[in-house]
């Protein structure tokens, strides 16, 4: 994938257009122990730009009603239908924001992260989606989640 530098013509693959979604609904009392992208579904489509990389940048609020960790992350799939296509990342368990292992909502998160992916194949379409999970048995709730993508130069 080509590097953007200093002189090089832009096109509109180069610097694709950034794409947000959120959505404010509670999920109550989630228990699933692998990363699901609840309901509503937060995600967004995109084209890899011609370098191949992307910023991918989430947000949340979320905290455990059991005494054991809450996380969410993201998925990356192929295709432009959100949700759908063949998974490529997982709930990135290296990137993901985590709570504390506390229950009764003292252990609220708030916060925002991002990770860099590259190797994409520039003008193909992919999708990413919020997702979250308990890292054993309990449950959790989550308040709120926000996903951006944009290109990276």
């Amino acid at each position: 994938m080509p590097d953007l530098l200093a002189g090089s013509t832009v096109t509109g693959l180069d610097t694709p257009a950034s794409q947000f979604d959120e959505d404010t609904a509670d999920i109550v009392n989630f228990t699933n122990t692998a990363f699901a992208s609840g309901a509503p579904v937060v995600g967004v489509s995109f084209t890899a730009p011609t370098t191949g990389r992307v910023l991918v940048l989430w947000h949340a609020r979320f905290n455990p009603t059991s005494a054991v960790a809450a996380q969410v992350g993201f998925a990356l799939r192929t295709g432009s239908v959100v949700g759908s296509g063949t998974l490529l990342q997982d709930g990135l368990n290296e990137g993901c924001l985590e709570s504390p292992n506390v229950s009764g909502g003292a252990g609220r998160v708030q916060g925002g992260t991002f990770y860099a992916l590259s190797g994409l194949t520039p003008g193909s379409e992919y999708n990413v989606v919020v997702c979250h999970r308990m890292s054993a048995a309990g449950s959790g709730t989550i308040f709120a989640r926000y996903i951006t993508v944009m290109p990276s130069t």
